[in-house]
């Protein structure tokens, strides 16, 4: 389980940086009475977009909202359930379930815009960094989807990369996890991605 007052510590933190503590993106475990803790999937994202702030499982609860979390959803329907056909996961109940049993985290936790680069997603990495770690360390997943963060994770989860095989999973050195480099579900098509993640996550064997 994650600390309690984490976001409280998180929004001094803000404070003493001179940020609004309101426009914080509160992420991590959608639902914690649903949450798969044999898969313990963590899709981790650059930020919440245009999200004023506040509790992403209140914006997620009935489901995928816009069209970036209709993608990753169907992407964590299809690592929870085995990858079925795509159409056997391409429907609305099946997109929420999965929501419902993974983990989200944002390194940005201030919301933004779709353009955010990557050096300020990385400037937030690293100033958030132990509140980072602490947040991933109570969620302890086995699986990570690197959603378009994934150089940032080199870094911050230890990763053991090949510099030659940049493009391959890697292993965190810091807590264990399998750490998929992928894309971001703004930049995704449907079922060309799903096949493409299907692929990926067999060569991991037995997660």
């Amino acid at each position: 389980m994650e600390h309690g007052d984490l976001w409280a510590r998180w929004s001094q933190h803000y404070r003493n940086l001179g940020h609004d503590p309101k426009r914080i993106t509160q992420d991590g475990i959608l639902h914690p009475e649903k949450f798969n803790s044999d898969r313990r999937v963590l899709f981790i994202l650059k930020d919440s977009n245009n999200f004023p702030g506040g509790k992403l499982a209140d914006l997620l609860k009935n489901g995928p909202v816009h069209a970036m979390w209709h993608v990753a959803a169907r992407w964590a329907a299809g690592i929870l359930n085995g990858f079925p056909e795509f159409q056997d996961i391409d429907n609305r109940r099946a997109m929420t379930e999965a929501l419902h049993q993974i983990a989200v985290v944002n390194l940005k936790k201030i919301t933004g815009g779709a353009g955010v680069s990557h050096a300020v997603v990385n400037a937030y990495a690293h100033q958030d960094r132990r509140l980072l770690l602490e947040q991933i360390d109570a969620i302890a997943p086995k699986v990570i989807l690197a959603c378009g963060v994934f150089d940032p994770l080199v870094w911050l989860l230890d990763l053991a990369v090949d510099p030659c095989k940049d493009k391959e999973p890697a292993r965190s050195k810091h807590n264990g996890a399998w750490v998929i480099p992928w894309r971001h579900p703004n930049r995704a098509s449907n079922r060309k991605t799903y096949a493409e993640l299907k692929e990926l996550w067999a060569g991991l064997g037995d997660v």
